[in-house]
């Protein structure tokens, strides 16, 4: 009779328990780990959208003074007020700080203007970037 049960019990079909927690186990550990990944590319797209911002807003700087030219360059008669000193920029929900720097180089007639942007990306930190660029006197 032993041997009947022991026949019936390897004729059914399904999952043990160990199965099933085993499964779901495995399963858990894939939707949180793709969680964790789409959490990361997010606050990667952000960071990248911030970073282009203060790229653009140096090269918009850059463009000015160049439109102004080698004398006007750097001072407060520059339209859009991109001027030496620090000025604050948001765009996008953020705010952004320029600090614009203008030194005469021991090349005659020409001067570098020196753009630092930096911002707050929350729990990420402070971030920051610095570009650089020369204009000649023509003369």
């Amino acid at each position: 009779m032993n041997s009947k049960i022991v026949e019936e019990a390897q004729k059914e079909k399904g999952f043990t328990l160990i199965e099933l927690l085993t499964a779901i186990f495995l399963l858990t550990t894939g939707l949180l780990g793709t969680a964790a990944l789409t959490a990361s590319v997010i606050r990667g797209n952000v960071a990248g959208k911030n970073q282009t911002t203060a790229t653009a807003i140096a090269q918009s700087c850059f463009q000015e003074n160049r439109r102004v030219g080698y004398t006007n360059a750097g001072t407060s008669s520059s339209s859009n007020g991109c001027a030496v000193g620090t000025a604050t920029v948001s765009l996008g929900g953020v705010s952004f700080t320029r600090v614009l720097a203008a030194v005469d180089t021991s090349v005659t007639n020409m001067k570098t203007l020196t753009v630092t942007i930096s911002w707050s990306e929350g729990t990420a930190g402070n971030r920051s970037i610095t570009m650089k660029t020369s204009l000649a006197s023509g003369s």
